[in-house]
């Protein structure tokens, strides 16, 4: 037998759903959910101890029945609308402050109960850890409505949460009037024996989502079981980074029609960084449900099927899935994702198809969602339809109607929901449609004294000949053997570019990489310009965006940009204005990089600057450069913490880009798009040394804009994200020398340096290779450094007559 087939089973999570279609609940669903847990215990690793896992659980439809009677036997008849807590505690004190927060949120607390457990099922390490387990009975205590009831059992959880912030024990599994959780470190086969509720058959239930968890980048803990509030997570996601930080930049300007600003407030931020990838997800996920998006668009916008290079895909769905990329990133990376929001029920695969999810549809009415078959022995004569979701489908139960939605259903509703190919087409604006020739006129590139400029940013005969030429040549980078003896940048005594000092991470544990060649349809370098509105409303100015296929920019794109940014210009639109920022300095590189980010804050504030293009073109010899990626890393944080950051989309006009690495850092750091004019310039001078004209030479421009983007690609592939919106914003650079959690704090506070550099000795590194730049040749004759057709004057970091 072929053992890559057995290990196959084992290397990742597993999860699954089971309900009763028809909306019927049963103790057959319990005794089932559980057995399929069970026979899913390969998926997680085992302690020593032989009873201590990784963590599983199970959330189930709410078993009213049960918790009626449950709370009939403390003496209490519970109202007709009621929720059900569940409460990992530190210790029973904690109820006092429960029951004040509720009662402050206009909910009654009618019992707490403790959950009967049997601690003869736990390891030592779960017994060690294990919190006290107690669920807390409420209602409102007015006549209100579901919906609002909901949002206050939200609203009372997040705020408990931040009480008890400090206490690492507190935790809230579920607090609904929908579900409920029976989760921990526990084995699937001890879960029915630890959770002794489970066996009681007034315990029936609709539904369960269930999951085997198989801990790779956090270790076990009891509240990391899952499935968590909303949704059972098979797979990692890439891009939790970037998604946290583009979390926190949308929630600057959310208006809610559930809750009032001053609840809104009270609920940020969405997401919890001391929670796994999956936990962030779910509380995404959970936020947008609670405030009343649609239970398949939020599903789908977080995890999007691969629509930009589907040529058969029907046009308005793909509309859909364009209106929804202005407002939200993808959660990209290996996943198969089981959800619901107590009514509906579904289940989405990423759009590579890196986990498996296998469906039963049984004669009586019930389906089942599972990482594998065989989870549950049902004969063959009762089972009614078998097959498998692919790549980028979700599938879903609507238990009101009692209907199973396949994904050409799905995607029916949800291209039907709005007119959204009409307001992309009134809206939104690509860059390429005002492009005739690419590369058109190549005296755009030419820049004076060109190897000053080169020696400055250390572009030598090397990075020349085993860099660029071989990507004007062959469209694509070079391929090296043997490794990469290079010191580290961190101890060469040579100049090194700054982004050399980052060095990028890669894909871990159970997460394969992307083959972007392979695999070219499911990514994409689709890149969008604009403000980003309100998320939580569904309207026509989301699409007002410019889109361009790629964040490498080319002259006549750059030109566009700068068109809709000039309020001089016939095609000015206010939503885009722009204005250069230099990024050169003289002295004091820490008290200039400061003051420059706050001139670029005030003009976001007061001036209504929305595309923010940082230059550090040069006339002036005695000038120095901060470094771009400094500036952008710096930049992007100082606008999140004014409350601006969605406002902006920020262009780097820089000589520091002559490969993808450069390019990527910058992008992971916060950069919309690049314009590497210094490689251009490099580029339209190895051509006309070579007498190469005409159009082998545009050809060489399109093939270096190819090697980059190729290269981008690459680099995101390593990762495993699919698509540079998701990889933009996400710091997935180390620096050598600094743990990651010190080189993110370096570059999301106002102290930005390298390890062993401190700003004065990147100062002085600047000033030795300004000095290298002027001593250009033997007579030590001083040039002016001009930037090919344009004419600049620097005063105060101001352009006049650009």
């Amino acid at each position: 037998m072929n053992m890559d087939i057995l290990t196959s089973y084992k290397d990742n999570c597993g999860f699954g759903l089971l309900a009763s279609v028809n909306n019927t609940p049963s103790h057959q669903n319990v005794e089932d959910a559980i057995t399929s847990l069970e026979r899913m215990m390969h998926r997680g690793a085992i302690a020593a101890d032989g009873k201590s896992g990784d963590g599983s659980g199970l959330l189930f439809a709410m078993p009213e029945e049960f918790m009626r009677a449950k709370a009939k036997e403390k003496g209490v008849e519970l109202p007709e609308q009621f929720a059900v807590g569940m409460l990992f505690l530190e210790d029973k004190s904690q109820q006092e402050k429960i029951t004040e927060v509720c009662e402050a949120n206009d909910l009654k607390v009618h019992l707490f109960r403790k959950v009967p457990v049997d601690k003869q099922a736990l390891g030592k390490q779960a017994l060690d850890s294990l919190p006290e387990i107690y669920q807390v009975f409420v209602s409102p205590s007015s006549l209100i409505v579901t919906k609002r009831f909901e949002a206050q059992l939200y609203l009372t959880r997040r705020e408990l949460e931040k009480v008890f912030a400090e206490s690492k024990g507190f935790y809230i599994p579920s607090f609904s009037n929908r579900v409920i959780s029976y989760k921990g470190l526990i084995m699937p086969t001890h879960i029915k024996e630890f959770y002794t509720d489970l066996s009681d058959p007034l315990f029936k239930v609709v539904f369960a989502l269930f999951h085997q968890r198989f801990s790779t980048n956090t270790l076990p803990e009891w509240r990391l079981a899952q499935p968590f509030r909303t949704i059972a997570h098979n797979g990692e996601i890439n891009s939790i980074e970037a998604n946290r930080y583009n979390i926190e930049s949308k929630s600057e300007l959310l208006k809610s029609k559930v809750f009032s600003q001053k609840e809104m407030k009270k609920l940020l931020p969405i997401t919890r960084d001391d929670l796994s990838d999956s936990g962030s997800l779910d509380n995404m996920f959970e936020f947008l449900m609670i405030n009343g998006v649609d239970f398949f668009k939020a599903a789908r916008a977080l995890l999007p099927a691969p629509w930009q290079n589907a040529p058969h895909m029907d046009s308005n769905v793909r509309a859909f899935y364009e209106y929804m990329s202005t407002c939200y990133e993808a959660w990209d990376g290996p996943a198969a994702v089981s959800l619901t929001d107590g009514r509906y029920i579904g289940c989405v695969l990423d759009r590579n198809g890196l986990r498996p999810a296998k469906y039963i549809i049984t004669t009586d009415d019930r389906i089942i969602i599972s990482s594998e078959y065989g989870v549950l022995k049902i004969p063959e004569e009762q089972i009614l339809e078998r097959g498998r979701l692919q790549s980028g489908e979700m599938m879903g139960i609507d238990l009101k109607y009692g209907k199973v939605l396949k994904s050409d259903e799905i995607d029916n509703y949800l291209k039907s929901s709005n007119n959204y190919a009409d307001w992309l087409n009134e809206k939104m604006t690509y860059l390429q449609e005002y492009v005739e020739v690419p590369f058109g006129d190549m005296t755009n590139y030419k820049i004076g004294n060109l190897v000053k400029k080169q020696r400055f940013f250390n572009v030598t005969h090397e990075i020349v000949d085993m860099v660029i030429t071989p990507m004007m040549h062959d469209g694509k980078e070079s391929t090296g053997s043997m490794g990469d003896d290079t010191p580290l940048a961190a101890f060469s005594q040579q100049q090194r570019n700054f982004s050399d000092f980052f060095k990028q991470k890669f894909a871990q544990v159970t997460n394969p990489p992307i083959d972007p060649i392979r695999e070219r349809v499911v990514m994409s370098l689709n890149t969008g310009f604009g403000e980003v509105r309100n998320i939580l409303d569904e309207d026509p100015d989301h699409a007002i965006r410019l889109k361009a296929i790629s964040p490498i920019l080319m002259e006549e794109k750059l030109q566009v940009l700068r068109a809709f940014g000039d309020v001089n210009n016939p095609r000015y639109n206010a939503n885009y204005k722009s204005e250069f920022f230099s990024t050169l300095f003289d002295k004091d590189l820490k008290k200039s990089l400061d003051s420059l980010v706050k001139r670029i804050v005030k003009a976001v504030k007061s001036d209504g600057v929305r595309i923010i293009i940082l230059d550090d073109r040069c006339q002036d010899e005695k000038m120095k450069s901060i470094p771009m990626l400094m500036v952008v890393g710096r930049l992007n944080q100082a606008l999140l913490d004014e409350g601006v950051r969605h406002l902006t989309s920020t262009i780097a006009m820089t000589a520091e880009v002559v490969d993808s690495h450069s390019c990527a850092t910058l992008i992971a750091y916060g950069a919309n798009a690049i314009y590497p004019y210094l490689l251009y310039a490099t580029v339209l001078d190895v051509c006309t040394n070579k007498n190469i004209t005409g159009y082998e030479q545009k050809q060489k421009f399109k093939n270096v804009h190819t090697s980059l983007n190729g290269g981008l690609l690459k680099i995101m592939s390593k990762m495993g994200i699919a698509t540079i919106a998701s990889y933009r914003n996400s710091s997935l650079f180390d620096v050598i020398g600094l743990s990651r959690d010190i080189m993110t704090d370096c570059f999301r506070s106002s102290h930005v340096y390298l390890p062993g550099l401190g700003y004065e000795e990147i100062e002085a590194r600047l000033d030795r290779d300004l000095a290298k730049a002027i001593e250009i040749d033997f007579t030590k004759k001083l040039y002016p450094l001009e930037i090919g057709g344009f004419h600049k004057h620097l005063e105060g970091f101001e352009y006049h007559d650009y």
